[in-house]
């Protein structure tokens, strides 16, 4: 190996550590907000309405900041300063957060809160995906997906019982949050500093010239531009709108569903449920890699969809110990879309000029806009009364079960990319 290759590799393990760090820091913090919001709840502090209003204002705010910032940091080559900014608003909407849980003023800053973070929740997946997509192509690209994937899950298992637990040490929800908040500002910094320097386009071009040395005849090159927006992207966005407005329609709920239906409160059970339900999804992003690797991706993305509604109903089907495995396997199916939809789109969009808008499209624009539309669906459900929670929940389902059939609609790509986890 040549001294430049090791180079390479330093350079490439540090996308992969500081890209994961982000992931880990942006899932468990998003994550988060559910969960305070339930803590104002239980405390009586806001209605049904307000947790409506204000879950959608959070992904509503999430869905359209990444695409209208998505070509500038493109164009600029922003990605690592756009995720940096992201964990830094994100920690400083938990900062606001605490205020309202504080008391003071408790519906301006809730409302003000859930704005904040949710333009910084707006940045990780669309400038990670980007980096990873550039550092990591054809069949080394699911692997490091799968395990950046994983750190994500990581952080949204780990932070609702840190949580609890923290609040517990400082015997106040409001020091707890307030904690994470500034916890989160450090790890801004320290990805901001550990990839300082750092240029996607330098990268691309580096490949592009590696490409073409291969391949003297000029075969090999990749396109000077490109189109984020295909047909294959449009459907593959309204399958993440249709999936994501599904679930996160019952994961925003769940803290209420269990705190009042299964009769928890927030107590720290609340929080060991929530972290077993998104601990699965750690073996679930490893484990997904892989499967892309050498089966149809559209009967992949069909088939973890259709398992997880089955999973959800037999979960609110059921009780105690049979529940909380059916709980657990929902989160190992569902929490999979990661290293799935960002390997999708690595083949239907070409290669160079608009990875962060096309990642945008699918996961912000698609994704989270169901993740704005999905709470505010079941909030006009349940009309201010949680014990309707299980029938919202229900019918949620149905769409969930919609998309998956959809998903085997896609085309199949022109050159399916290999996606290996393990070497």
């Amino acid at each position: 190996m040549t001294a430049a290759d090791q180079h390479e590799g330093v350079k490439s393990r540090k996308a992969l550590i500081f890209t994961s760090l982000g992931h880990f820091t942006n899932d468990g913090t998003i994550f988060f907000i559910p969960l305070i919001i339930d803590l104002l709840a239980v405390a009586g502090r806001v209605t049904p309405l307000f947790i409506t209003l204000s879950l959608t204002i959070f992904y509503a705010s999430m869905a359209l900041s990444a695409i209208l910032l998505g070509p500038l940091i493109d164009r600029r080559s922003l990605q690592v300063r756009g995720m940096a900014l992201g964990i830094m608003s994100l920690s400083v909407g938990l900062l606001l957060f605490s205020v309202a849980i504080y008391g003071v003023a408790i519906y301006f800053f809730l409302i003000l809160s859930s704005v904040v973070t949710g333009f910084g929740a707006s940045f990780y997946h669309p400038t990670g995906s980007s980096i990873l997509q550039a550092e990591y192509r054809g069949p080394r690209l699911g692997r490091y997906l799968g395990i950046n994937g994983s750190a994500g899950s990581l952080g949204r298992a780990l932070y609702p019982t840190l949580l609890l637990l923290v609040s517990l040490l400082f015997v106040s929800h409001f020091y707890s949050v307030a904690f994470f908040g500034i916890l989160g500002l450090i790890f801004s910094l320290v990805i901001f500093l550990g990839m300082r320097g750092y240029n996607l386009i330098a990268h691309e071009n580096a490949h592009e010239n590696s490409a073409a040395s291969a391949q003297p005849d000029g075969k090999g090159k990749t396109p000077s531009s490109s189109r984020a927006i295909t047909p294959a992207i449009i459907l593959l966005a309204a399958i993440s709108m249709m999936r994501a407005f599904a679930f996160f329609g019952i994961i925003t709920w769940i803290p209420e569903y269990i705190s009042f239906e299964r009769g928890i409160g927030t107590s720290l059970t609340l929080g060991t449920t929530l972290t077993l339900m998104f601990s699965g999804g750690i073996i679930g992003q490893l484990f997904f890699g892989k499967l892309v690797e050498n089966h149809d991706k559209r009967a992949v993305l069909a088939i973890s969809t259709m398992l997880s509604a089955l999973l959800m109903f037999l979960y609110l089907s059921t009780a105690g110990d049979v529940a909380l495995a059916m709980l657990i396997m929902f989160g190992f199916f569902n929490f999979s879309g990661f290293p799935i939809f960002m390997s999708m789109i690595s083949d239907y969009v070409p290669k160079k000029g608009s990875t962060t808008m096309s990642n945008a499209i699918v996961w912000n624009l698609g994704g989270t806009g169901g993740q704005a539309l999905g709470p505010l669906i079941t909030g006009v459900i349940i009309q201010g009364a949680y014990s309707n929670l299980p029938i919202a929940f229900e019918i949620l389902l149905l769409c969930a079960i919609a998309a998956a059939l959809i998903s085997l609609k896609l085309p199949r790509p022109a050159k399916i990319s290999k996606v290996k986890l393990f070497g």
